[in-house]
């Protein structure tokens, strides 16, 4: 096995903003798995509140610290998921 190769693809996010938005997209994964198996106490609009700061935060980090992370190419897509999943609720609501 070799050793996590920083700033590359393969190695952990660099900055403290790739960190962040590392950490706050883990953090909107268990959050969203928890809220939708177990009935926890936790508003909704909070954990998408998360995922859409997590999504912004990753999208930040990819464009304007230049972060090569695989671990920010992953929460990308959760990220994503909150902010679209969210525009599409304000704008066509039911």
């Amino acid at each position: 096995m070799g050793t996590i190769q920083q700033g590359k693809f393969t190695g952990m996010p660099l900055t403290r903003l790739g960190r962040w938005a590392a950490g706050m997209g883990v953090l909107f994964v268990v959050m969203f798995l928890l809220k939708t198996n177990i009935p926890i106490p936790v508003p909704a609009m909070f954990v998408m509140a998360i995922g859409i700061i997590a999504g912004i935060l990753v999208l930040v980090a990819l464009i304007w610290k230049r972060e090569r992370s695989w671990l920010l190419w992953l929460m990308l897509i959760p990220g994503l998921f909150a902010i679209l999943f969210t525009l599409g609720e304000l704008l066509y609501p039911h």
